[in-house]
């Protein structure tokens, strides 16, 4: 699903349809699954507008996201590194920071920019 699209219901079908992944989309905004909505209750326009929210706010978070990772990299680069050695860096800084599973490298997976 695309975060550009609009939405619109204008049948039955599309409706059905728009239940079986607004619990995805707005847990991907929100961090948990929508509880205590009704949502076959609402009607076709409403649940568009939900949905048409829900997919701006997502658009929102992904470029605050892209821009803070921007900014760390060319923090990183400020020190002298260049665009390769601090993708690195951060990724062993991930890394170290225990956002990997413990002993991760036991698996056979590596920090991404790894050499």
């Amino acid at each position: 699903m695309s975060n550009t699209t609009t939405f619109s219901i204008s049948n039955q079908e599309q409706f059905e349809d728009a239940l079986s992944w607004v619990s995805d989309l707005f847990k991907d905004v929100n961090g948990f699954r929508p509880r205590g909505y009704d949502f076959h209750t609402w009607s076709f326009e409403e649940l568009a507008n939900f949905m048409n929210d829900l997919s701006d706010e997502s658009d929102s978070q992904e470029a605050q996201e892209k821009a803070w990772v921007e900014k760390a990299i060319a923090d990183v680069m400020s020190v002298g590194a260049d665009r390769k050695t601090a993708l690195r860096w951060l990724d062993e800084a991930d890394a170290d920071a225990g956002y990997y599973a413990l002993d991760i490298e036991r698996y056979g997976w590596s920090a991404k920019y790894s050499d």
